[in-house]
């Protein structure tokens, strides 16, 4: 992959660094990955079907989303630049997604077929820890996300998604901050400046 190969390096530096090691065995991988460009509102994964790839998120930014039995969609998160997004919990079970992978604006990702990187989880050190550390973070999330829902108010998580959030403010459209934040796009808009205004 000639034309690719910066964008491949880019996620091998990236993922290092998280991790805190050098990652070995990317040789063994490098012909099963695909750099894709996709549009606005492309969908990666869909809710229901069976986990086949990973996508490590060159450029763009990407939102995991639940859908309701009356078509009404409940953001769970947003992924941006140098982050991996997946459904992990659902290829650990061996069942398929509960929700979907959506672009939220023209976005380069990198394919990552997940049959080929549980061979590397299984047989590479440091792949091994890529996994672990991959589930520690989906632990660490969906506490933090159980907490905010349960115990902190519609301002509390408003402000909370801001520093969580800080690099993409101004790429999410509102109504999906408020599908994340648990409130309608009207209260969000009613009470927004208010809320900011009580953190100066």
């Amino acid at each position: 992959m000639p034309m690719e190969i910066d964008y491949v390096q880019q996620m091998e530096q990236e993922l290092s660094r998280q991790i805190g090691m050098e990652i070995d065995g990317w040789s063994d991988i490098y012909d099963n990955l695909k750099v894709i460009d996709v549009e606005a509102k492309h969908c990666l994964q869909r809710a229901g079907e069976a986990v086949t790839h990973h996508y490590f998120v060159v450029s763009g930014l990407v939102r995991l989303f639940y859908q309701t039995r009356n078509g009404k969609e409940l953001n769970k998160s947003f992924y941006g630049e140098n982050y991996i997004a997946g459904n992990l919990s659902a290829v650990i079970l061996n069942e398929p997604s509960r929700f979907s992978v959506e672009t939220l604006e023209p976005s380069k990702v990198i394919e990552l077929p997940f049959n080929k990187l549980l061979s590397l989880y299984m047989h590479s050190p440091s792949w091994e820890k890529v996994f672990n550390h991959g589930c520690q973070m989906m632990l660490i999330r969906n506490e933090r996300r159980e907490a905010e829902l349960l115990t902190m108010t519609a301002q509390q998580r408003f402000l909370q998604f801001n520093r969580n959030f800080s690099e993409y403010l101004g790429r999410i459209p509102q109504y999906h901050i408020a599908s994340y934040l648990g409130i309608t796009p009207e209260a969000l808009s009613k009470h927004k400046k208010q809320w900011l205004s009580s953190t100066e």
